[in-house]
């Protein structure tokens, strides 16, 4: 076998088959410490670029603004859902693990590589959220995540891995500004919400709408899903293609590590958060990819 197609296996080779599991437990008297921190370099919802300022603008994608509380993700996009959070492997053996991934979306992995929900909420839950949020609080975003993906027709993982690439999960996170005022757990577009601490539940779940449904100033993950708008180049569904919009506004479908001026590595941190990766580096695997 050649190395390259040796090391095209590695994500398969490295996910560790799901045992029957059941949900999270939330601790009542954890150690936690209450931050503002936890935003990355970059990231959140960077302003849609309009495919007629843009050079490639035949490669691009762009989405008009939309309201989108309600919204659900339709097409192609119902391929990367499933409403059975058991569903899926058991993730990285080593969970600091880190694959490489580059290029087009068909360079990333399947859906059948993704690890189930309960352990994903699980992992997160060790590496950062017992130390961030109280257990109630854990609940109030595993509740949150739960209704909105059912709401939306979005993955719950995959609203799961947002998440923690915009924030670590902090719900005390603050706005930052790429362009657009980009607010609460997971950095969505302008007219986002930040945490209320004295309205929890409703605060969260508001919170994960605005990035996953999308604000009244512009797109979440379903409009990026659907792109129900786009003058050129569709997602066609795929959720990789949706974290490059999200992360970047605009989209080179040739390399989703294209940054667009956003953070190159988005779309791969993604992908390795879905398979099992805790978003820690201490072997250094991601450091070695480059970005």
């Amino acid at each position: 076998m050649s190395l390259n197609k040796a090391s095209s296996l590695l994500p398969f080779l490295s996910l560790v088959l799901a045992a029957p599991h059941g949900p999270p437990t939330f601790p009542t008297n954890n150690k936690y410490t209450i931050t503002s921190g936890g935003t990355h370099g970059n990231q959140g919802a960077h302003p849609v670029v309009s495919p007629a300022v843009n050079a490639r603008s035949s490669e691009l994608s762009t989405i008009l603004p939309r309201n989108g509380v309600g919204s659900k993700a339709t097409g192609n996009a119902v391929h990367w859902y499933t409403s059975d959070f058991s569903t899926g492997n058991s993730g990285y053996a080593d969970p600091q693990y880190y694959y490489c991934f580059n290029g087009p979306a068909a360079n990333f992995p399947p859906f059948a590589n993704w690890m189930n929900f309960y352990d994903m909420f699980d992992l997160n839950q060790a590496t950062s959220l017992n130390s961030e949020e109280s257990g109630p609080l854990q609940g109030d975003l595993y509740n949150s995540i739960v209704q909105v993906s059912a709401d939306s027709g979005v993955d719950a993982r995959y609203i799961l891995a947002i998440i923690m690439q915009e924030s670590t999960g902090n719900l005390y996170v603050g706005c930052t500004n790429n362009g657009v005022e980009n607010c609460g757990i997971m950095q969505a577009y302008a007219g986002s919400v930040s945490f209320n601490p004295n309205n929890a539940q409703a605060s969260i779940t508001q919170m994960v709408v605005d990035g996953t449904q999308g604000t009244s100033q512009g797109p979440g993950l379903v409009q990026w899903f659907n792109d129900v708008d786009g003058v050129s180049g569709k997602t066609g569904g795929n959720p990789y293609s949706v974290a490059r919009g999200y992360n970047s506004g605009t989209i080179d479908f040739s390399n989703l590590s294209d940054a667009e001026g956003a953070t190159a590595s988005y779309v791969s941190d993604i992908a390795n958060r879905l398979q099992g990766w805790n978003g820690n580096d201490g072997e250094g695997y991601r450091a070695a990819c480059g970005f």
